[in-house]
């Protein structure tokens, strides 16, 4: 790995399985213990893929508790973005507590058309009351969900204020362009693709990594990736092969899709479950993405 990154390599963006509408963090810490024999470098609690603002604070810093109970030797980060600034600041400093080592933060995002002087102002707050020094806060860039971009613009201005506890940035917007100006612009930060297919071409730019949903069922492959990318062998079949494997992503809830998945590799429907305003994936779908990745021989077993 890269030693220029203080966080890289695969991260899973975990599901988060429930039982009578709570977190079952039995069945979340026995699904981490499988994604650590799939060789991942950390793991994403309470992220878009988690339902994470679906859950209040308590729940969050429960989550976060387990996953660092569950995998001492992962990279643990946890998802702390919330609408109000007081409840960020409270999630940041929780999920430290708590025992993250990072945590990424997403925009708020009831009132899309602020300012980039307004955002700066939020996450300034952020990192001067919840961000200690020596820690870092990525910044999670998906404006197709939250309905607010993370510009280069803010990125510059916060750095020059916040210094190096702005760890990078989360790319989950599916602009590759953007993806790579970030790579290019910011070397010396962390910058995380938000989906498998971006992957090589983040570490080509000099990227840390990815962060993704998919690597709940398919790190494996991603890893073999980037083993190839740094022994500077030809990566791009694997390349291809996830991109085909993005088969999830025709699903307007992603949670649902990923979860359908899980409970055909864990041969356990009660990953089906989701909160609301979620619904769960029915079987003919659960049928369908099982049937795709089968065909491309990378659904675990």
């Amino acid at each position: 790995m890269t030693p220029k990154h203080t966080y890289s390599g695969v991260y899973t963006a975990l599901a988060t399985p429930l039982k009578d509408g709570r977190a079952d963090l039995d069945r979340l810490q026995k699904h981490i213990r499988v994604l650590v024999k799939d060789g991942v470098d950390g793991l994403l609690v309470n992220g878009t893929t988690g339902e994470g603002q679906s859950f209040d604070l308590a729940e969050r810093a429960e989550m976060i508790a387990a996953c660092r109970e569950a995998a001492p030797e992962l990279k643990i980060m946890a998802g702390t973005g919330c609408a109000s600034l007081t409840d960020t600041i409270s999630a940041t400093r929780q999920a430290f507590e708590r025992g993250a080592d990072c945590v990424l933060i997403v925009p708020p995002f009831f009132f899309r058309a602020v300012s980039t002087n307004g955002l700066f102002e939020y996450f300034k707050r952020v990192y001067a009351e919840a961000v200690p020094a020596g820690r870092k806060a990525l910044l999670y860039h998906i404006p197709q969900v939250s309905g607010v971009p993370v510009s280069f613009e803010l990125l510059d201005r916060l750095q020059d204020v916040v210094g190096d506890r702005l760890g990078g940035v989360k790319d989950s917007s599916g602009d590759l362009a953007n993806l790579v100006g970030m790579c290019d612009r910011y070397p010396h930060m962390d910058i995380f693709s938000g989906f498998d297919d971006y992957l090589l071409d983040d570490l080509e730019h000099g990227g840390a990594g990815c962060i993704t949903a998919e690597s709940n069922i398919l790190a494996v492959p991603a890893k073999q990736l980037e083993k190839i990318f740094f022994a500077g062998g030809d990566a791009r079949p694997l390349k291809k092969l996830l991109t085909e494997a993005l088969v999830f992503l025709p699903y307007a809830s992603f949670p649902s899709a990923i979860k359908g998945l899980l409970a055909a590799r864990y041969q356990d429907d009660g990953w089906l479950e989701v909160r609301p305003p979620l619904e769960p994936l029915g079987r003919s779908d659960q049928d369908k993405l099982v049937a795709q990745l089968k065909a491309l021989g990378v659904m675990p077993t």
